[in-house]
């Protein structure tokens, strides 16, 4: 991959947690109840005490983190203050991604299928990133 394009893949990847956050911002606000067919405790943990900061849905804090972290990213491959910004942001929401599996892990023990992709994901784009800053560039 072109050293101008490396951010890329972060974007694709940040487009796919963006669509997922969106998709439970709007059941949540609806009123519908997602489908969880594979973990089976979507309902508890998306009804919980945990699924919301300062009155606002996890959800759409998904939907605003991702939305920063496609700018950024877009902006990092040609921008020095994009790419540390970038970092700063995986780094934060790497962290509170792993404070989230653990609540739902060892607190809810329940597991809510798109939570775990959204945290999941956004711990391996924060990796990506990591390995994309600190990789030696061979021309």
């Amino acid at each position: 991959m072109h050293h101008r394009h490396k951010h890329d893949i972060i974007v694709i990847l940040a487009v796919f947690g963006f669509g997922v956050s969106l998709y439970l911002a709007i059941t949540h606000y609806l009123g519908f109840a997602v489908p969880c067919d594979l973990t089976h405790g979507c309902e508890t943990v998306l009804n919980s005490k945990y699924s919301v900061l300062f009155n606002i849905p996890l959800a759409v804090w998904g939907v605003a983190y991702f939305s920063a972290v496609i700018v950024s990213g877009l902006l990092a491959n040609n921008y020095k203050f994009w790419k540390k910004l970038l970092t700063v942001l995986l780094g934060a929401g790497a962290l509170a991604s792993l404070t989230f599996l653990s609540i739902q892990f060892f607190v809810i023990k329940q597991i809510c299928q798109y939570c775990l992709t959204i945290d999941l994901l956004s711990i391996l784009i924060f990796v990506m990133d990591i390995n994309i800053e600190h990789k030696p560039r061979i021309y």
